[in-house]
């Protein structure tokens, strides 16, 4: 069963992340400029995750779903290992943009594997208007 968040579902606040994900602000309408450039940095596989990932706002999303749909699979090895690989590549733009990271992860329950993904739908909202602005 896939999990869609409401924008203000407490489950938010249960994420795994810390430091770029909890210290700084959350992204808003005020950021269309600042989301631009978080964009324009972004490293291709980067890019196409946090796109995926928008195309879907709210949904939890499994990082194997991420590496067969999003990073041309097929998931050998460790998908949470090579998603998060790619999205570690975010650090310089979300430092740059004194922003929080602009999704979440969850790390899977006890005896699970991998960890999931998400974008609050009014993060979404923001980087989606930034891309028709360019």
């Amino acid at each position: 069963m896939t999990a869609y968040l409401g924008e203000t579902d407490p489950r938010w606040a249960e994420h795994s992340g810390q430091g770029g994900h909890c210290d700084d602000p959350e992204w808003g309408p005020e950021d269309l400029k600042r989301a631009a450039v978080f964009l324009d940095e972004l490293a291709p596989q980067a890019r196409r995750v946090f796109e995926y990932l928008l195309r879907h706002p709210g949904r939890r999303i499994h990082c194997a779903e991420l590496v067969d749909k999003v990073l041309g699979g097929p998931n050998e090895g460790d998908p949470a290992r090579r998603v998060a690989g790619v999205l570690s590549g975010m650090s310089r733009g979300q430092s740059n943009s004194g922003r929080r990271f602009p999704f979440y992860w969850w790390e899977a329950p006890e005896g699970s594997a991998g960890a999931s993904y998400a974008v609050r739908p009014s993060v979404a909202a923001v980087f989606l208007a930034a891309q028709l602005g360019q």
